[in-house]
């Protein structure tokens, strides 16, 4: 079975670690530290870090391999060698931005409050009910999913959990092929323009959208299952109820993805420090529950939102509308100053309704990170 997310390549054996971890050396770390350093005597805030002003010439060759991986290989490349326990927080954020950039030259907003950057952790100091949360800051597992239609999913691991907290993912393009084979009616219903996906509580607002297309040679995934159909906070306000439900047809469709990602799916074997950037346009991610240190840091990942638009897979139309408002103007006005918070929020704020990824800004007035205040 075919692994590799784009459609027009074919290799039968899922990749190894050697294949898609970039280990840096010692010679890149200096680099960067060097480049930190020369940063911050240029007196910029974070949103201008970009190759222009955090060169890594060593590097350059290693970080266009992995462009390369993500865009036409494996779909994902993990850069390893730098800890994060060296550095502040706020560097920590720079050094993560440094090498995104030289990934990708975009980079998305996660909220209207002009957030760049998520912290996906449970916060020692939240005491916000789990089931009031979004997944992501929970210690509990995540369904398959993607972060709708966003190019490039960046994590920067800060901290591992004691037990548990692993990331998977799973090519689209495999799914693609046994749905093909096996399951023709469920790929089909996949493929409708029918699919309701809430994009606000209040006022309710869905736009109709398929899961799953082949477009320009490639198989793009766009679902986020906290997402789909009429969301249970929308119906308990009595608000909504034009939203449709999912069908029969579209509930077995979604669970049979699911199952054949679980078939197909790769742990990706992380450690502190690493930087992994995943095509969230050909590859679906999980997480499984975790159990955090009962002692010391916790479980943490910084998530970037990034698209490299020479190399960008092509978007259909149909799933453009959570792009937009990640990478356009259009939910997203350009006088809001762009932040990047170094640490999570000391107080939870409970979003108006839950979704496991917390990926989808059109409506997302939440706020769970902070500069620490």
């Amino acid at each position: 079975m075919a692994w590799t997310p784009k459609a027009a390549l074919d290799t039968e054996e899922l990749p190894s670690p050697i294949q898609y971890v970039v280990e840096i050396g010692d010679k890149g770390v200096a680099e960067v530290e060097a480049g930190l350093e020369a940063y911050t005597k240029l007196g910029l805030n974070q949103d201008s870090v970009n190759p222009d002003t955090f060169p890594l010439p060593t590097l350059e060759a290693q970080l266009e391999q992995a462009c390369h991986d993500i865009h036409q290989g494996p779909g994902f490349a993990i850069i390893r060698g730098l800890d994060p326990n060296s550095y502040t927080a706020e560097e920590n954020v720079t050094i993560f931005l440094a090498v995104a950039s030289h990934i990708a030259d975009m980079r998305g907003v996660q909220d209207k409050r002009g957030n760049m950057i998520t912290h996906v952790t449970d916060a020692a100091t939240w005491t916000t009910p789990h089931e009031l949360r979004h997944g992501i800051h929970t210690t509990t597992g995540l369904a398959w999913h993607t972060d709708m239609s966003v190019n490039i999913l960046g994590l920067h691991v800060r901290a591992m959990a004691e037990s548990g907290g692993d990331t998977f993912v799973a090519s689209a393009s495999t799914i693609f092929k046994e749905l093909e084979s096996s399951y023709p009616q469920s790929l089909k219903a996949l493929q409708q323009s029918d699919w309701p996906i809430q994009i606000s509580g209040s006022p309710p607002r869905y736009i109709l959208a398929p899961l799953l297309q082949v477009y320009n040679g490639a198989v793009v995934v766009s679902v986020d299952p906290g997402r789909l159909g009429l969301h249970p906070v929308t119906a308990e306000a009595g608000l909504g109820s034009f939203i449709p439900d999912l069908t029969l047809s579209q509930r077995k469709a979604l669970s049979i993805l699911s199952e054949l990602a679980s078939k197909h799916r790769l742990r990706l074997d992380t450690k502190p420090g690493d930087m992994v950037f995943i095509n969230n346009l050909g590859l679906l991610h999980a997480r499984d529950a975790y159990v955090d240190h009962k002692t010391g840091p916790r479980r943490h990942l910084v998530r970037l939102w990034l698209c490299n638009s020479k190399l960008a897979w092509d978007l259909p139309e149909s799933m453009r509308a959570p792009w937009d408002a990640a990478f356009g103007d259009i939910e997203f006005p350009g006088d809001i100053e762009r932040k990047y918070p170094a640490f999570p929020a000391r107080k939870y704020k409970q979003p108006r309704y839950t979704a496991g990824s917390a990926a989808f800004i059109i409506d997302d007035d939440d706020d769970v990170n902070s500069n620490n205040t």
